[in-house]
């Protein structure tokens, strides 16, 4: 599986077993680590994978099948 995200400040892309961010620099970790860093909080992992761990999980399990719950659509610029 082959996906990028756009963020206003950087780009992030989640390529086969490896998520990969640039931001001025290019850093890469390898998918199980950015997952266990989710789930556990712990990790040797750079700021920059840090900062987008729990969007790579979403993308993850949205795309997967293996979410079960039906998500709300996401509403840019509207206040409730």
């Amino acid at each position: 599986m082959r996906v990028k995200l756009g963020y206003p400040d950087r780009i992030v892309e989640i390529d086969g077993d490896t998520v990969r961010v640039f931001k001025g620099r290019l850093v890469s970790a390898p998918l199980s680590e950015v997952v266990s860093y989710y789930l556990k909080g712990e990790g040797l992992l750079s700021p920059l994978i840090k900062d987008v761990a729990g969007d790579v999980v979403r993308v993850l399990l949205s795309g997967s099948g293996l979410s079960t719950g039906t998500h709300a659509p996401v509403r840019y610029g509207l206040t409730a």
